[in-house]
């Protein structure tokens, strides 16, 4: 029987690395990482140097002329650089143009002028802004745009704005500015690991917190096994549909059984996947070696990944292979598929309060959910500290035992579906198919 598996397992695989799609799986991952420093290079001085008007109603009739003042030097020395070949100025800034405007009750005109594009923003400023003793409203200063995510003008107007009446209030409280800002100086904060002994006695000392290594490395581990299980378990299910549906699934259990068929196909996809998976590895180790950083990637971090690739792709591979022998049609598929990719995303939507506290409630819970083990499991080792042995003891034992599980289920269903035409799935007829002797 195993021969029989590792043969259709060994087919699966030629046919798969052989394919244009496996080809382009490979170039993906370094493509799009390429891709997005070579964007990043090529973006980071590519802004909008578009001026931004802004129209200003001033009632204290001071303010507008200490923005006026503010953004003459902004834009004479703020948004300039060097360029280092041609010694050229360059901008690279926008340049902001204020107007003041009489009328406090013209919002609506002045909502039509930035409609038309004359404006593209205008703010209201309460008078008693500079009042020391003043509560100030919700509304006491008040910036009007339809471009809201254009952040650079708001945020200069209040920091300006900000600043000087800070300057005010300290001067009517008789205090030296420069005092002041001495004595509110931030003492600086860096976090650092553990003090640890060496082997001979010495103290080591205790190194500098890397935020590469303590949220980078868990996060793109997680989402790179979650990106090769999306892109191959689905896949699996429209392989074993489309055979279905052309009659090639009968041909092939005829010399198989159906369970071998299965598990062909399942040890194929796993095999493919790894296959991707330490190209990508390899060329990680490969570019972190190069760069003097794979010190930033604990060599267990590696096992671990392709470990789990292979235990979730077992899972989720039965669930979808099941799930396309039982279907006939595409329509049958969308219907069945939705409960499945949830046991797929549920891990992604906890990952975020796993990655704050990987040693937390959250994280343990969600540890030992099978379903969601590899993916957790793999974001907690990456983490530091990372978690005790005995919760990855047990959660892993789950998951091995609900893995065998959903492939002698999944066989079943095969076993019955793949042979089965014109019936529509249920869930129920799925059950049943499982208890069936």
């Amino acid at each position: 029987m195993i021969s029989k598996i590792l043969s259709v397992a060994r087919a699966e695989y030629i046919t798969a690395v052989r394919s244009k799609a496996f080809l382009f799986g490979v170039l993906l991952m370094p493509l799009m990482m390429g891709g997005s420093i070579v964007a990043q290079v090529f973006l980071k001085d590519r802004v909008d140097l578009e001026e931004r008007a802004c129209a200003i109603h001033d009632p204290t009739g001071v303010l507008f002329g200490v923005l006026e003042a503010a953004v003459e030097r902004r834009n004479e020395r703020e948004i300039w650089r060097i360029d280092e070949d041609s010694g050229e100025q360059i901008q690279v800034r926008p340049m902001f143009r204020l107007e003041l405007v009489e009328a406090d009750g013209a919002g609506l005109e002045l909502s039509r002028r930035v409609e038309s594009g004359e404006l593209d923003a205008f703010l209201f400023i309460d008078a008693s802004v500079l009042d020391p003793e003043a509560r100030f409203n919700e509304r006491a200063l008040s910036y009007h745009t339809d471009e809201p995510t254009f952040t650079e003008l708001p945020s200069w107007i209040e920091a300006t704005i900000n600043g000087y009446a800070r300057e005010l209030r300290y001067g009517a409280a008789d205090l030296d500015v420069a005092l002041v800002e001495k004595l509110d100086r931030e003492i600086p904060f860096r976090s650092y690991g553990l003090i640890t002994e060496r082997q001979d006695g010495t103290v080591a000392e205790a190194e500098e917190e890397n935020r590469i290594r303590t949220f980078g490395v868990p996060m793109i581990s997680m989402f790179m096994l979650f990106m090769l299980v999306m892109t191959s378990a689905p896949a699996l299910m429209n392989q074993v549909l489309e055979e279905k549906m052309q009659r090639i699934s009968e041909v092939l259990v005829s010399a198989v059984s159906p369970f071998q068929l299965m598990m062909g196909k399942l040890v194929g996809t796993v095999g493919v996947s790894l296959t991707l998976a330490i190209l990508y590895v390899g060329t990680a180790v490969w570019a972190l070696n190069h760069y003097e950083l794979s010190h930033l990637v604990p060599g267990h971090v590696y096992a671990w990944f392709l470990l789990l690739l292979a235990i979730a792709l077992l899972m989720y591979g039965s669930i979808f292979s099941a799930l396309g022998s039982a279907c006939s049609e595409l329509r049958d598929v969308q219907s069945m598929v939705m409960p499945a990719m949830i046991l797929i995303l549920l891990p992604m939507f906890a990952w975020t309060a796993v990655m704050e506290a990987p040693n937390g409630s959250v994280a343990r819970f969600m540890t030992f959910i099978p379903t969601a083990t590899p993916l957790i499991l793999l974001l907690r080792v990456a983490a530091l500290p990372g978690p005790p042995a005995g919760e990855v003891v047990l959660s892993l034992t789950l998951c091995l035992a609900t893995t065998v599980v959903f492939v002698w289920g999944s066989s079943k269903i095969f076993r019955i579906g793949i042979l089965s035409q014109g019936q529509t799935p249920s869930f129920a007829k799925l059950l049943a198919w499982v208890l069936a002797r």
